[in-house]
């Protein structure tokens, strides 16, 4: 079982990161044309607004693309937007148990073999985004997920 599951602000920043760059190169072009054709250096001041939208839509696709729970034949892989990424093997699992109490960033606890537990916050999910606001952010189903590739394998 091969499967890569994202929070859906990285589904959106995967859209919206390549609109923001698109939009940091037309001002950039709009900058150069301006001062051809007003002959005049000041339009190229915009190059420089220009250049940080680029960065953040490369910055915000590269975070969004990165970001998410990978779960493969040898185990599974959760990386945020920035941070290193975490991983477990399937045979350092004993079990995947849900977290205790409304943890909604928290998929599920890993309990290892040698009796430590790892806390696999997955799917980064911003405080004030809708789903979290009105209480729907639930990880049941990629918890359910990981639990069924666990027994896969």
């Amino acid at each position: 079982m091969n499967k890569t599951i994202r929070s859906a602000s990285a589904r959106i920043n995967v859209v919206v990161g390549p609109f923001v760059a698109l939009m940091g190169v037309a001002a950039a072009i709009t900058a150069v044309v301006l001062s051809i054709v007003m002959e005049s250096l000041w339009p190229l001041v915009l190059f420089i607004p220009a250049l940080m939208g680029i960065g953040a839509g490369l910055f915000l696709l590269r975070a969004a693309l990165r970001s998410g729970l990978r779960i493969d034949g040898d185990g599974f892989t959760w990386q945020g937007f920035t941070g290193p990424a975490h991983s477990l093997r399937w045979d350092q699992l004993h079990r995947l148990v849900p977290p205790p109490g409304r943890a909604p960033r928290t998929v599920a606890i890993a309990q290892l073999r040698d009796g430590s537990q790892v806390e696999v916050i997955a799917l980064w999910e911003s405080p004030t985004s809708p789903m979290a606001v009105a209480g729907l952010s639930d990880q049941t189903a990629t918890r359910n997920t990981l639990v069924e590739a666990h027994r896969y394998w």
